[in-house]
């Protein structure tokens, strides 16, 4: 988020402690950004609890109030130094709706509950839809996420493919005008039988991240990390994850230009991580070849 005016957060909610998550998680980064947010209830229109049977007629406007309620209640959650708006949408995809929501309100982020049953992160059929298709970024809000400590730091993962200092260079344009700490993490899975060679691929992948911030450096300090474990969930504790912390990931190279399409490292990484994530979408051809 950048430019002279705030940027906006679409905010996905549905009246459940999901909804709730994502309120928190999109105050605490409309604080940390300058950011406004857009509140956004989509109800289905194929859903079934738009037709009843027996017959007892019409009740739309049943649903429809008890949606107002749930927007309302959700607006009570944010708190008053933040800017926030709520709106009722209908759509027969929840995905759906909350992405045309992002494009007509100008949003920059679609934030969303990621937490069910007994993880902190699981990606429900919305939430998995908006992996796989939405044009603008998504964060991901974890299970019970409290929002009581402010955003502090944002870590980036950087892989060693194409397409890396696309990721970089869009993180370092959204903590501009933040007082984020911006670092720079690398996730070094498996083990080698010799402890030599581990430490030669330790650091060619320092090296390669050295490189990557050096772009980012010229604006502001950035701090760099390998964070290696013989798994990835023994490399996701190897690092020191801020209280306020937030992760940044970007798409799989499978992903349309402009569209996320979240990776099978991404996914498996939402599985250890203790922060939310954010993933962006892959860049068009001409910003990959760029980078």
């Amino acid at each position: 988020m950048n430019g002279d005016r705030p940027g906006r957060c679409v905010v996905g909610v549905d009246g459940g402690r999901r909804g709730q998550d994502a309120v928190r998680l999109a105050a605490a980064i409309a604080r940390a950004f300058g950011a406004e947010l857009e509140i956004v209830l989509v109800l289905r229109t194929d859903s079934p609890y738009q037709q009843v049977y027996p017959p007892v007629g019409d009740v739309a406007p049943v649903v429809r109030q008890q949606a107002r309620t749930w927007l309302g209640e959700a607006a009570q959650l944010v708190p008053q130094d933040v800017v926030a708006r709520t709106h009722l949408r209908e759509d027969d995809s929840v995905a759906a709706g909350l992405v045309r929501a992002a494009e007509e309100l100008g949003a920059q982020l679609i934030v969303v509950g990621a937490g069910t049953g007994a993880g902190r992160f699981s990606a429900g059929p919305v939430v998995d839809a908006l992996l796989h298709s939405s044009p603008v970024p998504v964060a991901l809000a974890p299970r019970r996420y409290p929002g009581d400590v402010p955003l502090t730091r944002l870590s980036v993962a950087v892989g060693t493919r194409p397409g890396a200092h696309q990721v970089i260079r869009e993180a370092v344009r959204a903590v501009e005008h933040s007082a984020l700490d911006l670092e720079l993490i690398s996730f070094l899975e498996g083990e080698a039988a010799d402890p030599g060679t581990a430490e030669q691929v330790r650091r060619r992948v320092e090296e390669h991240l050295e490189a990557a911030a050096d772009e980012a450096r010229r604006s502001r300090p950035v701090r760099v990390r390998v964070a290696a474990g013989r798994t990835l969930k023994k490399a996701a504790r190897d690092v020191d994850w801020a209280p306020g912390g937030l992760l940044l990931i970007g798409s799989s190279r499978l992903a349309q230009g402009r569209q996320i399409f979240l990776g099978s490292t991404a996914a498996r990484l939402l599985k250890h991580i203790p922060v939310p994530m954010v993933v962006v979408p892959r860049p068009d051809r001409t910003e990959e070849d760029a980078s």
